[in-house]
């Protein structure tokens, strides 16, 4: 019973101290909203932050994905150099081409590319673009669906034919509101033939996909690169669950092809779907924390502001604090009463930063179409900064207050 009874007495000690608290930070309202302002901009920063880049990352992996699963990417070799990117290792070659084409049991389709950005011209306009020079099977690999018109066929790309297909955005500034099937353009100075329309890809890591020219890489080899070489080459596996099988196989064909010994390093890069996603996984992440860092700082100014004016309210309330010490308070007590004060105003701001980093989520998403999630990670984050920041930021000030001496207290003016 005593026991009971001791316990609700505690109880009601503590509400009376945090009655105390926010009764003081209510009384300056005004200066209590400025002090938290910081906390509020940067949860509300530090959500948005974080719930972009959980957003960015979801919308590449969608667009990877629109691309089947089992893709396979060959390129030459490449390294960083003095700020560029350079080829280390041999060129991929029509060799390498055949090689696959005539010895894979893994892959069904394989298709070089050849991209240069040329000058698009049309009777009705022009512009800067880009051609990509494929065989016929790219369009199966790439899952690219001709929405009019036909793609091109492996006879186009055996006799060099001038023919091509253009996406949605060379069809709006290069032929408005008119059939482009049939119509002549000219790339630099050779003129092609369309013969189809891409179905609209969108943007894909910040490049507009249907900004393009694809033609036979015969007739761009010949026509227009002036290298026999390929940037590259895509292939696809016979099924989802053999694409690593593929990878291994790719690999063994194209060291056969470039005569390495089995001590020398491929002079090549083969990667999956998978990989690539990984690999842009852990882009985004690391974007997001250094962004998330970033916005943070403004968590820590918001802290300085509580110690800032947490040091003031208790130079203002010095006399207070002597008469409530020389009453039998004990340094316990004023300690969690400015604490309280310190972590409200944190929690506060927290709470409030919450719903504007949630609001700017949706306002985003609202007026440029891009879909932010609001990660749940985030607010968690978020507001545990802030409550921290509350703790370590408001403990000085209420150190302070809790070890004045009652009778120099009671004679501060």
């Amino acid at each position: 019973m005593n026991t009971l009874k001791g316990t609700k007495t505690s109880l009601a000690f503590v509400a009376k101290i945090v009655h105390i608290a926010l009764e003081a930070i209510v009384k300056n309202r005004n200066r209590s909203f400025l002090t938290t302002l910081g906390i509020i901009i940067g949860v509300a920063a530090v959500i948005m932050t974080i719930s972009a880049g959980e957003g960015a990352r979801l919308e590449i992996e969608k667009q990877i994905e629109g691309l089947g699963v089992n893709m396979v990417m060959i390129r030459a070799k490449q390294e960083p150099r003095g700020g560029i990117v350079v080829r280390v290792g041999k060129p991929i070659t029509v060799k390498d081409y055949e090689m696959l084409q005539q010895n894979a049991v893994w892959i069904n389709r394989v298709s070089p590319v050849v991209g240069l950005g040329v000058r698009v011209i049309s009777p009705w306009g022009n512009k800067n673009s880009f051609v990509y020079g494929v065989s016929d099977q790219h369009f199966d690999i790439m899952a690219l669906q001709v929405i009019s018109g036909e793609g091109f066929t492996l006879a186009d790309v055996k006799a060099a034919k001038k023919v091509c297909l253009i996406g949605e955005t060379i069809r709006e500034e290069l032929f408005p509101n008119l059939d482009p099937i049939g119509q002549e353009v000219r790339i630099n100075t050779v003129p092609f033939t369309i013969i189809g329309l891409l179905e609209e890809q969108g943007q894909f890591m910040g490049q507009d996909q249907d900004d393009m020219v694809v033609a036979p890489y015969t007739t761009v080899v010949n026509r227009l690169y002036g290298d026999v070489n390929f940037n590259s080459m895509l292939a696809s596996a016979i099924a989802e669950d053999h694409v690593e099988d593929a990878k291994q196989e790719t690999i063994a064909l194209l060291r056969e092809s470039h005569k390495l010994l089995p001590d020398e390093p491929d002079d090549f890069e083969v990667m999956t779907q998978l990989e690539l996603m990984e690999i842009t996984g852990q882009i985004t992440g690391i974007l997001t924390i250094l962004l998330a860092a970033i916005a943070s700082i403004s968590l820590l100014v918001g802290g300085i502001g509580i110690m800032n004016i947490m040091l003031v309210s208790v130079t203002e309330r010095t006399r207070e604090i002597g008469i409530r010490l020389a009453l039998g308070a004990r340094e316990s007590d004023i300690l969690t009463q400015f604490l309280i004060e310190a972590v409200a105003l944190s929690a506060a701001g927290g709470v409030v930063g919450i719903g504007l980093g949630v609001l700017g989520n949706f306002l985003i998403y609202k007026f440029t179409g891009f879909f932010i999630p609001t990660s749940y990670t985030s607010i968690v984050i978020g507001f545990g900064f802030s409550a921290m920041i509350g703790v370590g930021f408001g403990y000085f000030p209420a150190r302070k207050a809790a070890r004045l001496n009652p009778i120099d207290a009671l004679h501060y003016e």
